[in-house]
């Protein structure tokens, strides 16, 4: 019996033990919180940034695959107001405050690459502080807070406390570091550049490649907080020293309590890698399948891996003056191993170096005339001719009959035909405008505009307005406009379709919003399949979920038979209505059609008030009618599907012939006659109404 009762003991001891380490480990997981902000537009005295907003999208992206940010917890804000802004860190604070009620660590990641100065974020027209940022960023209770800002003179961020540089981070590889750690990409006085054929900031760059693996210095295959600033520190100066801005050098202000280093991403949590094996040397380039550069190192004597998405990559390699390249397909759940013997050499594409004057380089000589003119870059004069072509980057001007540019182009193109196939920036007036590059910023105004940028942030007028990027961020003015992509803005034209979300407004005679709005939309006809902090406003508004659909039948004071149906959402929707007034004799002219509008606000849960405004027209053959205004503030209650109301009624009718008089209506409280053809009617109303 003793030994029984002792095993007992035993096995509860473990049992408690065990229930004790489990909850110790649930409450030390961490919960990562991220708000990551891309802002190109500074206003109207800063020129328009071409990757701010791509930077944004390459930081939340690498954060959610392999940095411990689910997606619930990130937020992407794009050309966001400052009110916006200090809407998602208060959300973040109160997130924050709930998982430290449940015992969880927590650390944020803010994130911002756009304009700024020495005195905080341009945001538009709006100036962000550093020290209202930072005092909003200390006030979450986090266990740990990181600040990164990719932005001119953001070195200023961290001089707010005049503090002095001193070793980066901690040493330690230990699990309780405490405190803050911001991170800026360049000093007080330093502008932050970026490069088009990295199509990224120098600063996010290094930071996307470092935290994919390429500053994981120890080879642990995780990347902490101390290995990224070394690694993007180290990047970003070797890459600007010898640009026309001079040398950028990224700053940090930092305050760490405890022991112990961030890990802010791990290798291991992405589906699939490359390995790089160790006797790999040289500078190594990876690119997406959409050519895209996701990473670039230069790799010594030792092995390193990077933790990428499943498909095909394509790899080169520079060893000195000789160019290698391989490609690689990734799958789930595969680590691929690289070496030297899986390279071919290549030819080096013909090129020149950033100011060079000579252009023995250049595979072809410059044309120019005032026909036709083809123009390799660099080229810093207007194009005047018939016919433009522009074989590279251009900028200013082209005018002519047709213009084109095979790359990126900044400036003013006019034409019958204007098209861009890189990033473009500027104005395209002409009767045929198309530009199909990354980013789109500026203006069109033709027949037909067409972008498929993945980013467009401008205005469109035109007959025909195409958007086929993932993101609209701007105006669209035209007969027809379709926006393939999410959209930020406002469409107004005869027909506005869009296949993705809207967060703005459309007016026109045709609304669609198939995956919803935010916003309103003001049309003859209103499609949407959800609307958020909005209204549609139209003859007929149709919203698929969270819509509001009902039949009702009265008797009125001057119709027998009244039946509605309503359409919309319940703080506004429209009315059709069809009466008829039962007589001794069949006669058309006891028909009567109309429309009204009306708002349903409730009363705690039965309750509701529900004012409408009403308009009906008799059928007469003879071109004379009676016309009917009236207002009834209903008060209803409702039984489920149906719903009872009531409510007094003031109508005015009035005939539009002089020899119809107004008929005596079939009841009323009080009527008042201001002529035989000009009434004042007060009634009431009762009405049973079916919900859809």
């Amino acid at each position: 019996m003793k030994i029984k009762r002792n095993i007992f003991f035993i096995l509860l001891y473990f049992f408690t033990a065990t229930i004790l380490l489990f909850s110790a480990q649930t409450e030390n997981t961490t919960r990562r919180f991220g708000i990551f902000i891309g802002s190109n537009n500074g206003g109207r005295e800063r020129v328009m940034l071409r990757y701010a907003v791509t930077d944004a999208k390459s930081m939340i992206n690498v954060f959610s695959e392999m940095g411990g940010i689910a997606n619930k917890d990130s937020v992407l804000l794009v050309e966001p107001t400052i009110k916006e802004i200090n809407n998602r860190i208060d959300a973040m604070h109160e997130q924050v405050l709930h998982a430290a009620g449940n015992n969880r660590r927590t650390e944020i990641v803010f994130y911002y690459s756009g304009h700024s100065d020495e005195d905080g974020l341009l945001l538009n027209r709006e100036k962000y502080t550093y020290r209202e940022l930072r005092d909003r960023i200390n006030s979450i209770p986090s266990d740990m807070r990181i600040v990164i800002l990719d932005s001119c003179a953001s070195g200023a961020f961290t001089r707010l406390k005049g503090g002095e540089k001193t070793l980066p981070f901690l040493m330690d590889s230990s699990f309780s570091a405490e405190g803050y750690a911001f991170l800026t990409s360049s000093s007080i006085n330093e502008v932050s550049q970026e490069s088009d054929k990295i199509a990224a900031s120098y600063f996010t760059h290094s930071l996307v490649s470092g935290l994919r693996g390429a500053a994981d210095s120890v080879g642990d295959g995780r990347v902490t907080l101390n290995e990224l600033y070394r690694f993007a520190y180290s990047e970003t100066i070797s890459r600007t020293e010898t640009s026309l801005y001079g040398t950028q050098h990224p700053s940090y202000d930092i305050q760490i309590n405890g022991t112990g280093d961030v890990v802010l991403t791990d290798i291991n949590q992405t589906s699939a890698g490359i390995m790089f094996d160790e006797n790999l040397t040289g500078r190594l380039s990876i690119r997406n399948s959409r050519d895209h550069l996701i990473a670039e190192i230069t790799k010594s004597g030792r092995p390193m891996e990077l933790g990428l998405e499943p498909g095909l990559y394509r790899i080169t390699l520079q060893q000195g003056g000789d160019l290698l390249r391989t490609e690689v397909t990734l799958i789930e759940k595969k680590r691929i191993l690289v070496t030297e013997n899986n390279f071919t050499m290549i030819n080096a594409e013909p090129t020149r170096s950033r100011g060079e004057e000579n252009r023995h380089s250049l595979p072809k000589s410059n044309l120019y005339t005032f026909f036709f003119n083809a123009i390799y870059e660099p080229f810093p004069f207007p194009l005047i001719g018939f016919v433009n072509f522009g074989i590279g980057n251009h900028d200013i001007l082209q005018l002519g009959f047709i213009n084109w540019n095979t790359k990126n182009f900044s400036g003013v193109q006019a034409g019958f035909v204007n098209t861009t196939i890189g990033d473009f920036i500027g104005f395209q007036p002409g009767f045929v405008n198309t530009t199909t590059g990354k980013n789109f910023s500026g203006f069109q105004a033709g027949f037909v505009n067409t972008t498929t940028s993945k980013d467009f942030s401008g205005f469109q007028a035109g007959f025909i307005n195409t958007v086929t990027g993932k993101d609209f961020s701007g105006f669209q003015a035209g007969f027809v406009n379709t926006i393939v992509g999410d959209v930020k803005g406002v469409q107004a034209s005869f027909v506005n379709t869009s296949t993705d979300k809207i967060d703005g407004m459309q007016l026109g005679f045709v609304n669609v919003a198939p995956r919803g709005i935010k916003g309103y939309q003001l049309g003859f006809v209103n499609y949407t399949d959800s609307i958020e902090d909005g209204i549609p406003i139209g003859f007929i508004s149709v919203v698929r979920e969270g819509g509001y659909k009902a039949i009702e039948y009265s008797f009125s004071e001057f119709y027998t038979y009244n039946v509605e149906f309503k359409i919309g959402v319940e703080i506004f929707y429209s009315t059709i209505i069809a009466a008829y007034n039962q007589t001794n004799e069949f006669s058309y002219d006891n028909f009567a059609l109309g429309f009204g509008i009306g708002s349903i606000i409730p009363i705690g849960e039965v309750f509701f008030f529900n004012p409408e405004a009403n308009y009906l027209s008799s059928l007469f053959w003879k071109n004379d009618s009676i016309n009917y205004l009236s207002f009834i503030p209903y008060f209803g209650i409702n039984l489920g599907k149906f719903s009872i109301l009531a409510g007094p009624s003031v109508a005015w009718a009035q005939s539009t012939y002089r020899k119809t008089e107004i008929p005596k209506p079939l009841f009323y409280l009080h009527s008042y006659d201001i002529d035989n053809y000009n009434k004042i009617i007060v009634a009431a109303r009762a009405v049973l109404r079916l919900q859809l």
